[in-house]
């Protein structure tokens, strides 16, 4: 019982000490640099599954997020608080993707009732055997993610990956509640029917034995019925 209660009051301890970003933003305010590498490196993480599910491009979200940092920086003025800091960097880094969206003009925005045609783009777009052989499991997610409608991507990464509530998600993207529940709902839909798509033509695809292991087979069999 002592040990409990000894690991119980460092773990008190330890969540005393961490500051609150309330507190971090004072600091910063004060002059204190090393306060905001605090905040960098507690956000860096939400801020860049943000920018990476509105941009789908590593570099670019990589870009956003820095951007954001900078930004929030000389206009740390503007944040009005004590509470809420996370959502005003989370519009902070959309408003930064958006606008790399608008000037690059390389992402094609798809209408809500692209999720009809998900299926049909996932499987002309991604080859499922080339990721159920070689790839990681997370990245024919991450491919399917990305081929969602730009609106359930982002509300996506922010509800299921990033763990944001439905209050925090509708905050950071300036959505009604009711549009953050339907969209994540139809985004989840979305995905599952995706997914599919990929198990089911991969098929007997999946442990496909040809090519050089078919090759060898047969020359080792050759060689000794020869011999």
């Amino acid at each position: 019982m002592k040990q409990q209660s000894s690991f119980s009051q460092n773990i008190n301890t330890l969540s005393s000490n961490t500051p609150s970003d309330s507190e971090l933003v004072a600091k910063v305010r004060n002059g204190d640099i090393s306060a905001f590498e605090t905040i960098i490196r507690r956000y860096n993480q939400q801020l860049y599954r943000i920018a990476r599910s509105i941009l789908r491009d590593d570099t670019e979200a990589q870009d956003a997020v820095q951007e954001t940092h900078i930004t929030a920086y000389y206009q740390l003025h503007q944040f009005k608080g004590p509470d809420g800091f996370a959502g005003w960097l989370s519009r902070i880094v959309r408003n930064e993707a958006m606008m790399r969206i608008r000037k690059s003009r390389r992402i094609v925005y798809l209408s809500d009732d692209a999720e009809a045609k998900l299926t049909n783009s996932a499987s002309q777009d991604i080859q499922p055997a080339d990721y159920l052989a070689g790839q990681q499991l997370h990245k024919l997610i991450e491919n399917a993610i990305d081929l969602l409608p730009i609106s359930y991507r982002s509300v996506y990464v922010m509800r299921a990956i990033q763990q944001l509530s439905t209050s925090e998600t509708a905050l950071s993207l300036e959505l009604s509640e009711d549009v953050v529940k339907t969209q994540y709902s139809r985004a989840k839909r979305a995905l599952r029917k995706s997914i599919e798509v990929y198990l089911d033509s991969a098929g007997m695809q999946v442990f496909e034995f040809a090519g050089y292991r078919c090759d060898s087979i047969v020359k080792n069999v050759l060689k000794k019925i020869t011999n």
